[in-house]
This record gives structure tokens, sequence and C-alpha cells, in this order.
């Protein structure tokens, strides 16, 4: 099912993908959730204008478990990269739930461009992105986990997980959400690959001290910081893992708490990460909080 986006995008194929969207499914975009014929085809559409402006699109990472694909892309021009998720979720050859994760600051930036290039004095962010639904809801009940504390790998895995990947999971789990920046060197490769959208975040200097900078900033960006799982799909060899923090953070009106919203796309190479990329979407946590991203 994983196709029909990369036929939407590579092939301008509305019909494949019309075709599996019954009327019940559900598309997330911009943390809003859109029903029916006529709200999808106009997202549709917007895609289609989006890549009437991107120079290619390249397929990072995949995985496949059960009813679940998932992708990680990236979208190229000549001046800037725009990285996005794509989960669906599928029965019975229909899509239940299409999901999509846009680093949508990047995206802004492309559009922006693109229309300085066409003479516009407009460079505004994405005109059509949606305004994000009001309400947030954890996907994790706690009570069906009434004797743990925190939400762990194993409380929100999607299907079965190899007990090597289960422990290195674990391990990552720790050091994002309980700021164990002593069990990078364990978790990560020497050469591995870490960007927040488009940042790559240890382009300079070793792998662990750059990834420990990052999560220090972090804890030093968002106050009373809690980071929770929601759910982990994974086959052998990468994860795809929803999760959010909730934070204070620092605004001209003072301190003000938020959600965030965090996809993160993994690859294991021997039990290590070889590639992690985050995606956040800016666009919608400002039009939400009112304020920009901290970082």
């Amino acid at each position: 099912m994983l196709s029909t986006i990369q036929q939407l995008l590579e092939k301008r194929d509305t019909k494949t993908l019309t075709h599996v969207l019954i009327h019940s499914s559900r598309w997330l975009l911009g943390e809003r959730l859109h029903y029916g014929p006529v709200q999808q085809r106009g997202l549709m559409a917007n895609w289609l204008d989006i890549m009437s402006r991107s120079g290619s699109i390249e397929q990072c990472a995949t995985l496949q478990s059960g009813n679940i694909d998932a992708g990680l892309f990236c979208l190229t021009s000549s001046s800037s990269k725009t990285y996005f998720v794509t989960m669906c979720e599928h029965s019975d050859g229909a899509i239940k739930q299409l999901l999509q994760w846009v680093d949508s600051a990047s995206l802004a930036k492309h559009c922006a461009d693109d229309e300085n290039e066409a003479g516009s004095t407009n460079a505004t962010s994405v005109d059509f992105w949606p305004e994000p639904d009001p309400l947030q809801l954890s996907e994790f009940d706690p009570q069906l986990h009434q004797y743990t504390t925190h939400a762990g790998i194993s409380d929100v895995l999607y299907g079965s997980l190899s007990d090597a990947l289960n422990t290195k999971l674990t391990a990552w789990w720790h050091i994002w959400q309980g700021f164990d920046s002593a069990g990078i060197e364990s978790v990560y490769t020497g050469e591995s690959h870490l960007s927040v959208n488009s940042t790559v975040v240890n382009g300079e200097g070793t792998t662990s001290s750059s990834i420990a900078s990052w999560l220090t900033q972090l804890e030093g960006k968002l106050h009373r910081r809690y980071s929770q799982l929601e759910q982990v799909v994974a086959d052998n060899n990468s994860a795809l893992v929803r999760w959010r923090i909730d934070a204070d953070i620092k605004t001209d009106n003072g301190l003000v708490r938020v959600r965030l919203p965090i996809v993160t796309m993994l690859t294991f190479k021997q039990n290590k990460i070889e590639s992690e990329y985050w995606v956040i979407d800016a666009l919608a946590f400002e039009k939400r909080f009112s304020t920009p991203l901290p970082f």
C-alpha cells in the first residue's frame, strides 16, 4: 500500500490512491485528520502542486509489519531537502489510515524560495497547511498497563520483535526518555546518521558527543520534559517510533505547556542504529500553540 503514495508523488497517479481510500479512511497531515473524498482529493492536489516544484523524490527507508507499511522519503530541490514519513494501515486491499508527518518548516522554505524565483514578493509558509486538530489524545491506555509507570517498547509494539532488537530499542528509549547519555555508545554505531528534520545533528565531531549535545539541548530548552511512547512498528532491520514530548517552553508570554509529536525512523546494522531521522511538524506546532519550535 505504500506504493500508492509513491505513485501519486512520482507519476501523478491519483486514480490508484483514490481506489484504495474508502469512505471511512482517514488521512493525517498537518496533525489534522481528513475524512471523505472531498478533503482527501484536496490533499492529493496539494501534493501534486508540491511535487511540481521539487526536483526529485528519494525513498530512504521502508518497513513492513503485518498490515502496516511505512517509509521515509526525501524531497530535494536545488535549495533544500524535505523529509517526511508515510505510514499506511490497510486491510483487504483498502487503506484504513494514511498517516503523514512532514518537515513542514523545510517545506515552507522550499515553497517560499520557489515563489521568490518566480518573482513573487509573498514568501509565506505553506498556504494550504491545515489547522491542526485542537484535541490531542494519547493512544496509550494506562488502564491496560496498570503495573508500569511509563510505557515501554512492548506496551505499544505492533506485531512482534526479535529479542535483540527489542533490547536495543529499549536502550534507545532510555536515552531519549530517561536522559541516559552514557548509553549512546552502546546503541549507535560509530558512523550513525542522526538528523532532526533537515538538520544533521552529528555532522561534525564524534557521533557520541554530538548526539549527547542534542540530548542536552532538548533537556535545556524543554523544561519539565516528559517523553511518552505512542506506537512502535518494526521489522528485522528498521523501526518506526511514534512518540511525544510534554514540556514547558519559554515564550514572550511566559512558560507555555506544549505537546510535541515526533516520528522517528530508525535503521539497524548488527543490532546498532545506523541511521535515525526525526520528523517534527513545525507548522502544526506553531499553529496549535502560537509559538515557534524552540530549536
